[in-house]
C-alpha cells in the first residue's frame, strides 16, 4: 500500500499522477519501487483489472489475465517526458503493437501513434495514457490489436542496425499473381568500426538483373578505409502465389520476428507461402557461384513479401516488405539447412513520387492532370515546387530568362555556389528542373520565349504542351495571356489554362482557371476581373495605384527589381499553389471558368480570399474563319434579352462595354450601358441618343482604371435579318473616329449577328467620308 511518506519521497508531479491513477476504478493496487537515488526513475506498478468475459475464467486464450500488473516508469522530469509502460516478463510477445526492445527486457505496449507526452499534455493528463493502456489490454485479450479499420501491424523487429532503402511501390510492383522471385543489384555502404556494424543497402525494385557472368563480375567491395567500404551486391525479392483454388495465399498470423539464421529464414518464407520460390532462386544462385572465390563476406539482401488479410497501417497495400541480410562467404551458407547468420533489416522508403504523394495527399494513386508551367520566376517556382514536393511536378517549364544574383532572394532554387552561380547566369527553367530531379521526378526546362512556343503545333508538341491537360501561366504578361487565349489547340486537347500572379505591391493574389474548351478563356477572365474592379474601390486603388519600391541590381535597362521579402511573397504563393492543386486534382471540374482574389491584410499575416464563377461566353463570329470574334459575357446576354422584353414590338439597344484584344482579334463584352433617355425606339429603327453618355463613359474609364471602354453598340431586329443599310452606314461613321474596329451586335429572334467596321486609311485621307 502506498503511504503518504511514499508520495512525499517522489517529485510532486509524479505524486500527483499516482494519486490520480489511484482513483480509477480499474486500478485495484499500486506499489512504488525503492530508488537508488533522487535521479532514478520512479517505478510504479499498477494492478489493473481487465474486463474479461466470464467464460475466460481469469485469463483469455491470448494470455491476458483478469488482473495484469503494469509498470509505469516515471522519469524524474515528468511531465516533460512521459512514463514508459511495460508488461510482465512472461507476457506473450506474439501480440502486435509491442515495441521493439532489447533482449531480456520486459515487453512494452505501443499505446498510441504519436507522442505519449503530447497526449498527456493535450488535456487528458495521466488518465488519458491509462485509458490507452486499458484499451490495449482489452484488444489484446480479444485478439483485436490488428484491426482492419486501422491496418495490419508490421512485424515487430528488434535490434536492427541495417537499413534497406528502396521505393516501396517499386518493390511491390514486381509481385504477380503467381509466386515468383526477382534478382536486383544493390549498392552497399558498410560501416564496420563499431561494436554493432551496420549496412546501408539501396535496392531499386524497377531494376532487375540476370544472374550471369556480367552481373557476378560487377559485385565486390571498394574499401574507403580500414572500417568502411562501398560496393555492389545482390538482392532477391520473393513473393507468394495462389492456392489451387485460385485464391491468393494470405498469411493472417501475426508473429514477432525470430529469424536468426538461414534455415530459419527458409522457415519464415514457408510461413509466408514463398518457401519453394526462395529455395529455387537460391539454388540457382549457388549454381552460378560455383567456382567463384568470395574473399570477403558479401551481404545478400532477401526480401520476403507477406500478403496480409488487409492493408498495412498507413499503407494502401496488404503486401508487407520483410527484409533480411545474409553475410555469406560460401555457397553452403545459402543452403536451406545453413546456420549462417541472418541480420534483420528495416525497410525505409527512398525519396519517390509515391512517398511524396502519400505524405501530401494520402492516396498516391489518385489521378491528377498532367501540366506545364509558363514562367519560372519567384512566384512560379514556388508554386511549382509546392506541387513537386507533393509528387506532382510539371512535365515542362518554359522561361526565357536567366537566374541573376538578386533572383535567389525569392526564387525556390538555391545556387550551387554563391561564387560561381553569379557568374554563369543559368536558365531559370533549367535550374528548377534540376531541383525537381532531386525529388525523384522529371521536369524538362526550356529557355525560350513562350509566345514563340505557342505559335506552332510542332513547337507545342516538342515542348510537351500538347501533352499537358493544364497549363499554368505565372509570367504576369498581358501578351502571353492573349497568346494563350488565342492559341489554336489540337481538337479535343485544349488544356485548362490557369493564371497566377501578384498585384498591388504583392498585397493581392490573383488566380484564374479557364472554362472547358477555353470558354471563358484566360483573357476573358481578366476582363471579368477588370469589371469587378469597378465595384471595389479598395481593390482598384491597390491594383491600379501600384507604387512598389524598386532596387537597382545592375546598370542599364532591366536593372530594377521589386522589393519584397521571400516570406511576404510566400504568404500568397502557398494559397495560389493550393488553388492550382484543386484544378490539377480534379476538384474543380466545372465547365465554367473562375477567378480568385486574395487580399493580404495590413498586418502581413491575415488573408481573405474570394471566388467568382464566370459562366461560358456566347461566341459570335462572321462567316469567314479568320473573321473577328465577339465574346459576350452571360450578364450581357441576360441584360440584352431583358431590355428587349421591356420594349416588346420595338427595336431597342445600348452601348457595349469591354475590351478588344489585338492579338486574339477578339471583342470581349463584359457589360452594357443602357440607351440614353434621348434615344429613339420604333418598330423599324433604334437610334442611340447621347444625353449623359459622355459622363457615363468617363466614369467607366475611371472606375476600371482605363482597362474597359466602349466597343460599339447593340440593337435588336424584330425579324431574323442581318444588318440594314443604316447599320452599315452608322458603323462606317463610327469607325473613322476609333483606333480599333467598331463592333455592332444585332440580336434577332434566332440569335446574334455581328457587324464590324474598321477604318483602313489615314485620318487625312478619310476626312468626312464614309470609306471604311
Amino acid at each position: 500500500m502506498v503511504t503518504v511518506d511514499d508520495l512525499l519521497a517522489v517529485p510532486v508531479a509524479i505524486a500527483r499522477a499516482i494519486r490520480t491513477l489511484d482513483k480509477h476504478p480499474q486500478v485495484i493496487g499500486i506499489a512504488i519501487a525503492s530508488r537508488a537515488d533522487d535521479e532514478s526513475p520512479v517505478d510504479v506498478t499498477l494492478q489493473i483489472k481487465s474486463e474479461l468475459p466470464s467464460r475466460f475464467r481469469g485469463e483469455s486464450p491470448s494470455g491476458v489475465r483478469r488482473v495484469e500488473p503494469v509498470k509505469l516508469s516515471f522519469p524524474v522530469s515528468y511531465p516533460l517526458f512521459a512514463p514508459r509502460p511495460s508488461l510482465r516478463d512472461d507476457f506473450d510477445r506474439s501480440h502486435p503493437h509491442l515495441q521493439p526492445n532489447a533482449a531480456g527486457s520486459a515487453p512494452e505496449p505501443c499505446l498510441i501513434f504519436g507522442s505519449p507526452r503530447e497526449l498527456i499534455q493535450s488535456g487528458g493528463g495521466i488518465l488519458a495514457l491509462l485509458q490507452q493502456l486499458l484499451d490495449w489490454l482489452d484488444r489484446a485479450a480479444m485478439l483485436k490489436l490488428n484491426d482492419p479499420k486501422h491496418g495490419w501491424e508490421f512485424v515487430r523487429r528488434d535490434h536492427l542496425n541495417d537499413l534497406i532503402v528502396g521505393d516501396a511501390s517499386q518493390i511491390r510492383s514486381v509481385v504477380k499473381r503467381r509466386s515468383g522471385g526477382t534478382w536486383h543489384r544493390t549498392w552497399v555502404f558498410a560501416q564496420m568500426d563499431q561494436a554493432d556494424p551496420y549496412y546501408r543497402i539501396c535496392l531499386k525494385g524497377d531494376e532487375q538483373v540476370k544472374i550471369d557472368e556480367k552481373t557476378l563480375k560487377s559485385l565486390g567491395q571498394v574499401s574507403k578505409d580500414d572500417d568502411e567500404w562501398t560496393g555492389f551486391s545482390l538482392g532477391l525479392i520473393v513473393w507468394p502465389g495462389k492456392h489451387p483454388s485460385g485464391k491468393p495465399i494470405i498469411c493472417d498470423r501475426y508473429l514477432p520476428e525470430t529469424v536468426g539464421n538461414v534455415a530459419e529464414l527458409y522457415e519464415r518464407a514457408e510461413l509466408y507461402g514463398c518457401g519453394n520460390m526462395l529455395a529455387e532462386r537460391m539454388k540457382w544462385l549457388r549454381s552460378k557461384l560455383d567456382g567463384y572465390t568470395i574473399k570477403k563476406a558479401l551481404p545478400v539482401t532477401v526480401i520476403l513479401i507477406a500478403r496480409r488479410p488487409f492493408n498495412l497501417i498507413g499503407q494502401a497495400s496488404p503486401l508487407e516488405i520483410c527484409p533480411y541480410v545474409i553475410e555469406f562467404q560460401s555457397v553452403d551458407d545459402l543452403k536451406p539447412t545453413s546456420s549462417a547468420t541472418v541480420r534483420l533489416a528495416a525497410h525505409r522508403d527512398s525519396i519517390s513520387i509515391d512517398v511524396l504523394r502519400r505524405t501530401s495527399h494520402g492516396d498516391p494513386s489518385s489521378q491528377w492532370l498532367s501540366w506545364s508551367m509558363l514562367g519560372c520566376g519567384s512566384l512560379g517556382s514556388k508554386i511549382a515546387m509546392h506541387l513537386a514536393r507533393s509528387g506532382r511536378a510539371p512535365i515542362s517549364v518554359i522561361d526565357n530568362d536567366t537566374m541573376e544574383p538578386h533572383n535567389y532572394a525569392r526564387h525556390s532554387c538555391v545556387p550551387y555556389s554563391a561564387d560561381l552561380d553569379s557568374l554563369f547566369y543559368s536558365s531559370k527553367a533549367g535550374e528548377f528542373a534540376h531541383d525537381v530531379s532531386k525529388l525523384a521526378q522529371e521536369t524538362d526546362g526550356y529557355r525560350i520565349d513562350a509566345n514563340t512556343v505557342l505559335r506552332t503545333k510542332e513547337f507545342r508538341r516538342k515542348l510537351k504542351l500538347e501533352k499537358s491537360k493544364a497549363v499554368l501561366n505565372t509570367t504576369a504578361s498581358a501578351v502571353l495571356r492573349e497568346t494563350l487565349s488565342s492559341t489554336d489547340w489540337t481538337r479535343g486537347k485544349t488544356p485548362r489554362v490557369m493564371e497566377a500572379c501578384l498585384m498591388g505591391d504583392s498585397d493581392i493574389g490573383f488566380f484564374s482557371v479557364s472554362g472547358q474548351s477555353a470558354n471563358p478563356s484566360s483573357s476573358d477572365l481578366m476582363a471579368e476581373f477588370y469589371h469587378h474592379l469597378r465595384s471595389d474601390d479598395t481593390l482598384r486603388s491597390k491594383v491600379m495605384g501600384q507604387s512598389a519600391d524598386e532596387i537597382v541590381i545592375g546598370q542599364g535597362c532591366s536593372s530594377f527589381s521589386m522589393i519584397a521579402s521571400d516570406a511576404r511573397l510566400s504568404m500568397l504563393a502557398a494559397p495560389l499553389a493550393t488553388l492550382t492543386s484543386d484544378v490539377l486534382s480534379g476538384r474543380y471540374a466545372d465547365e465554367s471558368g473562375q477567378f480568385n482574389i486574395g487580399h493580404l491584410q495590413a498586418d502581413g499575416l491575415s488573408q481573405n480570399w474570394e471566388s467568382h464563377t464566370v459562366e461560358p461566353y456566347t461566341i459570335v463570329k462572321g462567316p469567314n474563319t479568320d473573321a473577328l470574334e465577339t465574346r459576350l459575357a452571360r450578364r450581357v446576354t441576360t441584360e440584352i434579352d431583358a431590355e428587349i422584353a421591356r420594349k416588346p414590338g420595338s427595336e431597342t439597344g445600348g452601348v457595349l462595354v469591354g475590351r478588344f484584344s489585338a492579338i486574339g482579334n477578339v471583342f470581349q463584352v463584359v457589360d452594357t450601358i443602357p440607351a440614353p433617355p434621348d434615344s429613339r425606339f420604333s418598330e423599324t429603327e433604334f437610334v442611340l441618343g447621347t444625353e449623359g453618355l459622355s459622363e457615363q463613359l468617363a466614369q467607366l474609364s475611371k472606375s476600371s482604371g482605363n482597362t474597359l471602354y466602349a466597343l460599339g453598340t447593340w440593337h435588336n431586329h424584330l425579324a431574323s435579318t442581318g444588318p440594314s443599310a443604316t447599320d452599315f452606314s452608322t458603323a462606317a461613321k463610327l469607325a473613322i473616329g476609333q483606333f480599333f474596329p467598331v463592333l455592332m451586335i444585332i440580336r434577332t429572334p434566332t440569335g446574334y449577328r455581328q457587324l464590324i467596321a474598321e477604318a483602313v486609311g489615314l485620318s487625312s485621307e478619310l476626312g468626312g467620308n464614309e470609306d471604311a
